[in-house]
């Protein structure tokens, strides 16, 4: 998981996550979903949502002004969805 992944993921779900919920969303240590938030937190390309009460979480709103996911946007242009096997290429960065 890196932090771009993870923003992904926050947009799809459209969920407030704290350090320990990326992490198991992800099958991380803590420390790493700690580091993802962080710089998910300090990175202008996020827009996020902060709540502090009654525990820290993060939602992110917007990746670069765009407000839905990469997968989102190609099953759009596609107008069907994804097969998985190329779902599975891309992410493993054979682009």
């Amino acid at each position: 998981m890196n932090t771009d992944q993870a923003a992904e993921r926050m947009l799809e779900t459209g969920l407030f996550y704290t350090e320990l919920l990326i992490a198991r969303e992800f099958g991380q240590s803590f420390k790493h979903g700690e580091a993802c938030l962080r710089s998910i937190r300090k990175n202008k390309r996020y827009t996020i949502i902060e709540e502090q009460h009654p525990v820290k979480k993060v939602k992110v709103i917007a990746i670069d002004g765009r407000t839905v996911t990469i997968n989102q946007l190609q099953n759009t242009a596609l107008l069907f969805k994804r097969p998985n096997i190329l779902i599975q290429e891309s992410s493993n960065g054979n682009r």
